[in-house]
């Protein structure tokens, strides 16, 4: 059996974040940062600016004019619709291929983790939280850790859903039973070994337990309801969609209820057919990472 450091230290073999993402989220964490920082953080990035700009062009959006650089892009769809594409753009590849693990056929977590992050924009939106903009891009990266463990889960696999459904454990414990962590701790640990801001690793490490920290985080929160949302709307369900429900301490400490969960997921599923429908000219033109 492999350790968590042992796993963790295979980190290398699967391609990190670029430095244009990284040096994003520390922008987007900076409430002095301004308009004129972010696009100085994404104009270099020669590959994702043009990406941007074909994507603001294409008849998706329907533009009355032509888009020519970043500050009209984000003049036209708003800074944080650009932000957004910018991290889809970095994650595609990295979450598109299939995790036997999990149950989880090509492109499924990349659509659960588009999901999520929209779902986390939206809770964010709804809570005014002062970190807002950090949520898209931790509801993207949450289940990063799966990416890595699949190969592990896939090996003990039959012990794994054993566990799940005769001794009725969620999916999470289950690896933890099985394999001595889950895909959260070497989410998490993956996290800060690529320098991600602390608001992002905890949310990664906390997002199916956020009632462990203590006190409470608003952004780990919003990110477990995300999650929780689309799970329960069958975004995304592999071997581990099991009936989840909402922590009701979680819906109280942020005033929420049952309602506002129905119209963000519905908000959501909105969302999330425009963000695919935008990628699918793109992504039928490449193969899938296997």
């Amino acid at each position: 059996m492999n350790s968590l450091q042992d796993i963790v230290d295979r980190v290398s073999a699967i391609q990190p974040l670029p430095d244009t993402a990284l040096k994003l989220m520390e922008v987007m964490g900076d409430p002095t940062s301004t308009l004129d920082n972010i696009v100085d953080t994404i104009k270099y990035d020669q590959a994702v600016t043009s990406q941007v700009l074909k994507l603001c062009n294409s008849s998706f959006f329907g533009l009355s004019r032509k888009v020519t650089s970043l500050n009209d892009a984000m003049l036209c769809l708003g800074t944080i619709k650009v932000l957004q594409l910018v991290m889809s753009i970095h994650t595609n590849n990295m979450l598109a291929s299939e995790q036997k693990g999990y149950g989880l056929e090509p492109g499924v977590l990349w659509k659960h983790s588009v999901a999520v992050a929209l779902a986390s924009s939206l809770f964010a939106q709804r809570l005014s939280l002062p970190n807002a903009d950090l949520a898209f891009t931790a509801g993207l990266l949450h289940d990063i850790g799966k990416v890595i463990l699949n190969e592990y889960v896939a090996q003990e696999f039959a012990r794994i859903i054993h566990k799940v459904t005769e001794d009725h454990m969620a999916f999470v414990e289950a690896e933890r039973h099985v394999l001595g962590f889950s895909h959260v701790e070497v989410g998490g640990m993956i996290a800060e070994k690529w320098k991600l801001p602390d608001a992002i690793v905890q949310c990664i490490r906390f997002h199916h337990v956020p009632s462990e920290l203590n006190p409470p985080e608003s952004l780990v929160d919003t990110v477990y309801l995300a999650n929780t949302v689309c799970l329960l709307m069958g975004i995304g369900l592999g071997e581990d969609g099991l009936s989840y429900r909402a922590d009701p301490q979680v819906l109280e400490r942020r005033g929420l209820g049952e309602h506002d969960l129905e119209l963000i997921g519905i908000q959501t599923i909105i969302e999330l057919q425009r963000v695919e429908q935008l990628f699918d000219r793109t992504a039928e033109k490449k193969p899938v990472a296997q």
